[in-house]
């Protein structure tokens, strides 16, 4: 495995890269982290990609309704369920299902549709890019850096980032990533790079996101600190600033350990990538 990236040096500016969730868009993303984008403080380059694939259904009837003017909308991949139907993973119905399935143990009970297109993209992407500090996925997001995290790790030797947030995801259950984070044997192959995990305590996908949790390293190598599991109250989103200041605190201190102060950097940019 690759060994951990050093913090950056003090006053080096922060580079984030945002992965939006399933059927919105850079749009919706931005506004998403807005709260974050405050804390962190102006010396920050934020990158944002759309997903490959315009949504082949709707998304939220909140997303629809307030976003309409920045459609289309996104998804990095096809879900299709094994038993051939599809799904919207954000639903609760779809929870209920994914909890059923993996309490009868089964794991694995869905493919990512045109999933090779998806890693074909963001590889073009990445190189494009450069690597970030961090990596910051919102639900479907925070499974596309998971998958990419062990996908690089496991055929390059190669990391992008030192630090995946992972907000409101779910676990990695699709068999064709299978072989990323379970050996033949069936042994987990965890993630090994320093993890957030943001979690809403309202959130219909709850416990999906605490399984997330789990695919990841609870102590990677030379990491500054250990997994971090932050739990909030609200729903399937990213908490509020003004009901969450500590909850906010805590989690700039943590990207902070990892990398470096990015306070004192003199140049600000916040460059979008409208692909």
């Amino acid at each position: 495995m690759a060994t951990a990236t050093a913090a950056s040096p003090p006053g080096t500016r922060l580079r984030v890269l945002c992965l939006h969730g399933f059927r919105t868009n850079i749009q919706v993303m931005q506004d998403q982290t807005r709260a974050l984008r405050e804390v962190l403080g102006a010396n920050v380059e934020y990158i944002y990609l759309n997903g490959p694939f315009e949504a082949e259904g709707e998304s939220d009837p909140m997303i629809e309704e307030r976003y309409a003017k920045s459609a289309p909308f996104y998804e990095w991949w096809r879900i299709q369920l094994i038993d051939g139907g599809d799904s919207d993973i954000i639903s609760a119905e779809t929870s209920a299902m994914a909890r059923a399935t993996v309490e009868e143990g089964n794991e694995w009970y869905m493919r990512y549709g045109q999933l090779e297109e998806t890693l074909a993209f963001m590889d073009e992407q990445l190189h494009r890019i450069g690597p970030v500090d961090v990596v910051v996925g919102f639900s479907q997001g925070s499974v596309l850096a998971t998958v990419l995290s062990n996908w690089y790790l496991l055929r390059q030797n190669k990391r992008w980032w030192k630090l995946a947030i992972c907000v409101c995801g779910v676990r990695v259950a699709a068999v064709n990533c299978r072989s990323l984070f379970e050996t033949p044997d069936g042994k987990p192959i965890l993630v090994p790079i320093p993890s957030v995990h943001i979690i809403g305590k309202e959130d219909p996908l709850f416990l999906e996101s605490h399984q997330l949790a789990m695919m990841y390293d609870p102590y990677p190598v030379a990491s500054p600190t250990e997994r971090v599991v932050m739990e909030h109250d609200e729903g399937h989103k990213f908490p509020s600033l003004k009901a969450h200041k500590a909850f906010y605190d805590e989690l700039l201190s943590v990207i902070t350990k990892h990398c470096g102060d990015f306070s004192t950097a003199s140049t600000v940019a916040v460059p979008l990538s409208k692909l």
